[in-house]
């Protein structure tokens, strides 16, 4: 059964009520923000034999797959190798600033310096994109035409 809500109050009220699901809004906006900057400072830990190394994501260039072992490229200090899969890894880099550019490489897009030819340039190395990958990745850029 429909029942018919009709307003008999005044306009202040409306505008009260209005105001209050503004302030709402911004709250949740606000927190929204804190909430996602937060787990985007979350470092990784990964394993390289007995030792448990942190990592931030800003020092991460990409990652090389190697069967069931994963090279962490860094930004400092040697490659790490860890016996962690390609999948496991990509599915703890959720923050957006990851992509996945093919079977054995997932690249930190802030660290690309260009792209050129289905290769993507980062610090001296030179990462392949194969052809399944490349829609993804063009669609995570923010290209400027």
């Amino acid at each position: 059964m429909l029942k018919c809500i009709t307003f008999d109050g005044d306009a202040s009220t409306l505008d009260t009520l209005m105001s209050y699901f503004e302030k709402l809004d911004k709250a949740l906006a606000d927190v929204h923000e804190v909430l996602h900057k937060e787990t985007a400072e979350l470092p990784v830990f990964v394993k390289e034999g007995t030792r448990i190394i942190r990592l931030k994501k800003e020092e991460i260039l990409y990652l090389e797959g190697y069967g069931d072992y994963v090279k962490v490229h860094r930004t400092n200090g040697k490659p790490l190798l860890s016996q962690v899969s390609l999948k496991k890894f990509e599915e703890c880099l959720t923050d957006g600033s990851f992509c996945r550019v093919h079977r054995s490489y997932i690249v930190s897009l802030p660290q690309i310096s260009y792209i050129e030819r289905k290769r993507i340039k980062i610090g001296n190395d030179l990462i392949p994109i194969s052809e399944s990958y490349m829609p993804a990745f063009l669609n995570r850029l923010s290209l400027q035409e």
